[in-house]
C-alpha cells in the first residue's frame, strides 16, 4: 500500500535554509524479494530472536532471549557456532543484553548478570573471546544501550534510576575499562511517560511508541551520531570531529490522529496490567493524546541511507528510507509479524514470530 503524506522540505545548506512549497510526495515502493527464512535446526534450537546482527562477511549473530544463547549462523544460513556459553568463566554469560558491532569486526556483548562487557573476535570465520571488563553502568543511572566507537571506545546510554526523577537520558563516552573518556557527550529529557500507580505507589512505568514523545540515539558504522523526537521529522546527526549536531532529514509532517482503533489496541495490549487496576486504566485513557507521534522508531543501513518507521492511518507503520542527506527515496511496506532489524549487504533483516509462536529470520534482498 502506498501512504500519501503531505511534506514541507526544509532544505539545509551551510547556515543558510531554503524551504519549498507544500506538496504531496508519492515516494515509490522499494522493490525486495524473499531470499532466505532460517529457522530451528537440529544444531539450532530456539526459543525466541531478541537480537540479531549482521557483519561485515554477512554472517549473523541471533540472541535467543529464552533459552539464553548466542549464535552466529553463516550467510547461507548454515549453523556455525554457539558464541559463548552459559557461566562466570571468561567469554561466559548469564542474561546476555545488548550487543553490537564494532569496524574492526569485534561483538560486544553486555551481561546483565556480572555487568561485564564481552569482547569476542573474528578469526578463521569463528568468534572466540577477546576481552571483558566491568561495566556497572547503573552508577550513572538505568542503562539502556550501548555503541562501540573507535579506539576501543563505546557510548553509553543511561537514563534517570528513578520513576519520578527530573533527571534526564545522558550519553557517556568510556574506554575499554569502564572508565569515562568523556561525560555528558549529550543529554536530554527523560521520554514521555505513564506510570502505573498502586496503593500509592509506583508499580511501573511505560513509555508507549504511539502516544508518547520519545528521544531516539543512535550511532552507525562510520562513528556518526544521530538524534531525533519522533513527535516530528527532523534527526539531527553529528559527524566525528564535528562539534555540533545538523539536521540531516528536516520534513515537516502532519502528525495523525489518535483515533479509537488505537486506544482498543493499547488497552487490550496492557489488559494483564489493567484488568485489576481500573484507576490506571482511567489515567491511561485520559493521557491518551489527540495525535501520534510520527514515527516509531529509526536505523541507519551500511550505506548511510536513513530508514523511519513511520506511523500511518492504518494504526500500522511503515518504512521510509532517506538517502545520507535526507533526501526521499522510498517506502515499503513489510509482511506481517515481521520486525525489521537491520538492512545490510543490500538486504533486509527481519524478524518474525509464526502464528505458532516459532521464530523465524526472513532476508530480503533489495533490487538493485
Amino acid at each position: 500500500m502506498k501512504l500519501l503524506i503531505p511534506i514541507l522540505l526544509i532544505l539545509i545548506v551551510g547556515c543558510s535554509s531554503q524551504t519549498s512549497e507544500s506538496e504531496t510526495f508519492d515516494l515509490p515502493g522499494l522493490e525486495f524479494e524473499h531470499t532466505m527464512e532460517i529457522s530451528e535446526s537440529e544444531d539450532l534450537l530456539l526459543g525466541s530472536i531478541t537480537n540479531l546482527l549482521v557483519d561485515s562477511d554477512g554472517d549473523m549473530i541471533l540472541v535467543d532471549g529464552t533459552q539464553r544463547y548466542v549464535y552466529a549462523v553463516s550467510s547461507n544460513g548454515d549453523f556455525i557456532q554457539q558464541i559463548g556459553g552459559r557461566g562466570s568463566g571468561p567469554g561466559e554469560y548469564e542474561f546476555p543484553g545488548p550487543m553490537a558491532l564494532s569496524g574492526d569486526n569485534k561483538l560486544h556483548l553486555f551481561d546483565f548478570s556480572s555487568r561485564t562487557m564481552i569482547t569476542y573476535a573474528k578469526e578463521n570465520g569463528r568468534w572466540d573471546y577477546h576481552s571483558d571488563f566491568a561495566a556497572n553502568f547503573n552508577e550513572y543511572g538505568f542503562f539502556s544501550l550501548f555503541f562501540p566507537v573507535a579506539n576501543d571506545e563505546y557510548f553509553v546510554v543511561t537514563n534517570a534510576m528513578q520513576i519520578d526523577s527530573e533527571g534526564g537520558t545522558v550519553v557517556r563516552k568510556i574506554d575499554n575499562s569502564g572508565n569515562v573518556v568523556q561525560d555528558s557527550v549529550y543529554t536530554y529529557p527523560q521520554n514521555e511517560r505513564f506510570t502505573v500507580m498502586q496503593d500509592g505507589m509506583p508499580r511501573m512505568s511505560m513509555t508507549i511508541p504511539n502516544i508518547h514523545r520519545q528521544g531516539r540515539f543512535n550511532v552507525d558504522y562510520e562513528g556518526n551520531q544521530y538524534f531525533g523526537w519522533t513527535d516530528s521529522l527532523t534527526i539531527f546527526r553529528q559527524k566525528p570531529g564535528e562539534s555540533n549536531f545538523n539536521p540531516v532529514v528536516n520534513i515537516t509532517v502532519n502528525n495523525l490522529p489518535f483515533t479509537d482503533a488505537a486506544r482498543d489496541t493499547l488497552l487490550s495490549r496492557y489488559e494483564t496490567i489493567l484488568s485489576d487496576n481500573n484507576q490506571a486504566r482511567i489515567e491511561l485513557i485520559s493521557s491518551f493524546p489527540d495525535t501520534k507521534p510520527v514515527y516509531s522508531d529509526y536505523k541507519i543501513d551500511d550505506e548511510g541511507r536513513i530508514w523511519v518507521q513511520m506511523f500511518n492511518e492504518e494504526e500500522d507503520t511503515e518504512w521510509f528510507v532517506f538517502s545520507d542527506e535526507g533526501e526521499p527515496l522510498h517506502q515499503l511496506s513489510l509482511p506481517d509479524r515481521n520486525r525489521l532489524s537491520t538492512v545490510r549487504h543490500g538486504n533486509i533483516y527481519t524478524i518474525e514470530n509464526t502464528e505458532e509462536g516459532l521464530p523465524i529470520v526472513n532476508i530480503y534482498s533489495i533490487a538493485s
